[in-house]
């Protein structure tokens, strides 16, 4: 049974969404807004999307879960927080069979209470995890960001991650393969590496704050600065309660600077 892998990258905001396949069917791994390229590797590969796994409610950019979910008949899953509109709450250690893999969610809260890691287990190679989607837990050279509940929230949210990081995913096996939902650039994380895959093997080597103890790491996380962009809020909402849908068509023209300000001007 040939397992496929792509990765997509949406390079405005560094998020990377996976798409993996087996057999007849594929999960689609934290999708962009445009589903298209989704639509398409599923056409080209002659599979079905059978689940759509969300690994948190995401704060830069719009989800496609529910649009893709509509055109491709696909089940969404994502995390226990917050209440989402849409969708179903997975639960920690649940399995979804995709032919020859399985794929195992992992509760690992910490950037946000309701963060799931998604593990893949090859069943024709044995019962271990072989790579893991860890969404905004762990990133390549970095980990993610605990300011978003408030500072009053803040040190619980650091050591809930440290929790999930080194109980959960450093326990998976120092060969299994991380796939992280952001790249460098990306305003989820500080550092982040330009390579975009890594193992957690290399990451237990590495990875600066996974050298830390305990108590380095959450008064680490507590002080950390990170920008905190007004449109989050839009994206909190259109994430927990839906947004409306992008649908199918051309690429807008690219706008000069001044014809930028036109649009701006009209109240674009």
């Amino acid at each position: 049974m040939v397992m496929i892998i792509e990765k997509i990258k949406s390079d405005i905001v560094a998020h990377l969404s996976y798409f993996l396949s087996s057999g007849s069917n594929a999960i689609v791994i934290d999708p962009q807004r445009d589903i298209q390229v989704y639509i398409d590797l599923a056409k080209k590969k002659d599979v079905n999307i059978k689940y759509i796994f969300e690994t948190h409610r995401n704060e830069d950019y719009v989800i496609g879960s529910e649009e893709l979910a509509e055109i491709s008949s696909a089940e969404i899953y994502h995390g226990p927080w917050p209440d989402f509109s849409y969708g179903e709450k997975v639960s920690d250690g649940q399995v979804f069979d995709l032919e020859a893999l399985q794929i195992k969610a992992i509760h690992t809260p910490g950037h946000t209470p309701g963060c799931t890691s998604y593990a893949v287990i090859d069943q024709e190679t044995g019962d271990e995890p072989v790579l893991v989607f860890t969404g905004d837990a762990l990133f390549v050279n970095e980990v993610g960001r605990t300011d978003l509940g408030g500072e009053d929230k803040r040190r619980e949210w650091s050591a809930n991650l440290y929790a999930s990081i080194h109980n959960k995913l450093l326990t998976l096996g120092d060969n299994v393969i991380i796939y992280p939902a952001h790249g460098a650039g990306s305003v989820c994380g500080a550092n982040l590496a330009h390579r975009e895959i890594s193992t957690i093997g290399t990451e237990k080597m590495l990875n600066p704050l996974l050298q830390m103890s305990r108590e380095e790491f959450i008064d680490y996380k507590v002080k950390e600065i990170h920008e905190l962009p007004p449109y989050f809020k839009m994206m909190e909402k259109l994430n927990t309660k839906g947004s409306p849908p992008l649908g199918f068509r051309p690429n807008p023209i690219p706008l000069t600077y001044s014809g930028f300000k036109d649009k701006v001007d009209e109240d674009a």
